[in-house]
C-alpha cells in the first residue's frame, strides 16, 4: 500500500480515502501517544507492541473474515502483509531525510523553549 501523499489527486474517492485515512491514524496516533504517557513506556518498545496488535489483529481479520479459514490461507495472508510492512518500510525510507529533517527543527524549538524557561524562572 502506497503513502496517503500517493492517493490524492483528480480522483475524489481517493482524496476522500487519504483524508480518512490521515484522521483515522492522528486518531490512533493521539491515543496511544497519550497511553504512553500515561504509563512512562518508550516509543521502541511500544513500536514492537503494535507490531504484534498489527499481526494479531490481522490474523483475527482473516480468522473470522473468510468462510473457511485454513492454515495454509492464514500464511498466504501473513505474506501479503509482510509485502503490505515492506512498501511502508519503503515509503518511510524515501521520506528519510525530509522526517530527519523535521525532528531536529522540533527538537531545536524544544530546546530553545527550555532554554527560555530557564531563563525565565528565579534564581
Amino acid at each position: 500500500m502506497s503513502g496517503s501523499d500517493d492517493l490524492s489527486g483528480d480522483d475524489p474517492a481517493s482524496d476522500e480515502f487519504a483524508e480518512e485515512f490521515e484522521r483515522h491514524r492522528n486518531a490512533i496516533f493521539e491515543r496511544i501517544h497519550d497511553y504512553m504517557e500515561a504509563v512512562e513506556i518508550d516509543e521502541a518498545y511500544m513500536a514492537q507492541l503494535l507490531i504484534d496488535a498489527m499481526v494479531r489483529m490481522r490474523m483475527t481479520a482473516y480468522g473470522v473474515g473468510v468462510e473457511s479459514p485454513s492454515v495454509a490461507g492464514l500464511k498466504l495472508d501473513l505474506d501479503r502483509l509482510r509485502n503490505e510492512v515492506n512498501e511502508f518500510l519503503r515509503e518511510a525510507k524515501k521520506g528519510a531525510e525530509e522526517y530527519i529533517g523535521h525532528v531536529k527543527e522540533m527538537r531545536a524549538k524544544v530546546d530553545a523553549e527550555e532554554e527560555e524557561e530557564d531563563e525565565e524562572s528565579p534564581k
